[in-house]
């Protein structure tokens, strides 16, 4: 079977559970959503965490309710310094302001519901609001969402489009706040004016930008590609301890004009290893511990982490 990319939402037979089962993007204009804006203490869900969560129901295009916690770690809640240079935010404020995070992801859940969720760069957002809700058991976010990025990549094309970008070019505000409410009223502000502009071939011409795949069929073009394809130009290993079909998994590999490696080499990039095998003690990981120690710069990806990168690249 093929490894799809349809709608936006990455297919991978025999190993779709290694996924998020995040819902799909909805392009368009609608009247009653929650858009969501969360901080963070870096880009990675894995090893980074939510430092406040921030949210605004709207029904008939009018703000009805709002959300907003920092939120408290049970480990450590400390803080990068260029995080709190950007927000303002620091571990005493956590400490003294915020919530434990099991009770702020169980409010935050319920407060989204069953919402259609808004964002920008959304799926930044849900990736770490997903995993939060599952390490606490909370019901799975697999609401369709809102990417107001992609209604502003298409009404700027080759422009810088962040948030801040967009607002200064609308007149919305002349600074980015960093904090999770505030960015989310200035994102429904932002989603509100393209409202206002958006024109049905615009609107057709962002619904067309959604990926649409065969990574298993024929090579993709250099427009397919884009730029945060993360396997391009990368010597790729898969190991044999993967849920997905280790041919589908190399052509795919090819297709995305990454370079398939049978074999570990000191120039390989990625190895990718099963999930359980990550940590075992085995001739694969020796090796590629011993290539580190020689200076290798190769990496040891789980397989979820490395379709996790693929269905970031398929949603972006």
């Amino acid at each position: 079977m093929s490894i799809v990319i349809t709608n936006g939402v990455l297919q991978v037979p025999g190993a779709q559970d290694k996924l998020r089962q995040k819902g799909r993007e909805q392009v368009g204009f609608f009247d009653d959503y929650t858009m969501i804006d969360i901080e963070t203490t870096g880009l990675s869900p894995y090893r980074d965490r939510i430092t406040e969560l921030g949210a605004v129901k709207v029904r008939n295009g009018q703000v009805v309710d709002t959300y907003s916690n920092l939120v408290i770690n049970p480990k450590t809640n400390k803080v990068p310094v260029f995080i709190t240079k950007l927000n303002g935010i620091t571990e005493e404020k956590i400490l003294n302001q915020g919530i434990p995070a099991d009770q702020a992801i169980h409010e935050f859940r319920e407060f989204i519901g069953d919402d259609l969720i808004a964002g920008y760069n959304v799926n930044f957002d849900l990736n770490f609001t997903y995993d939060l809700a599952q390490k606490y058991h909370e019901a799975k976010l697999s609401n369709d969402y809102i990417d107001v990025l992609r209604l502003a990549r298409t009404y700027y094309p080759g422009k810088h489009n962040r948030l801040l970008d967009v607002m200064k070019r609308s007149g919305i505000a002349e600074v980015e706040q960093h904090r999770g409410l505030d960015d989310s009223l200035d994102t429904i502000k932002v989603y509100q004016d393209f409202a206002n502009y958006f024109s049905a071939d615009l609107l057709q011409k962002a619904q067309e930008s959604i990926k649409n795949f065969d990574l298993t069929g024929k090579p993709l073009e250099f427009w397919q590609l884009g730029r945060f394809n993360p396997v391009s130009g990368k010597k790729i290993m898969l190991a044999d301890s993967l849920a997905l079909n280790l041919a589908d998994g190399q052509l795919m590999i090819s297709n995305l004009a990454g370079q398939v490696q049978t074999e570990l080499s000191f120039d390989t990039d990625y190895v990718i290893v099963g999930d359980r095998q990550y940590f075992s003690k085995n001739d694969l990981n020796q090796q590629i511990f011993d290539l580190q120690k020689s200076g290798s710069k190769v990496k040891k990806l789980t397989e979820s982490f490395f379709l996790g990168m693929l269905d970031d690249w398929a949603r972006s």
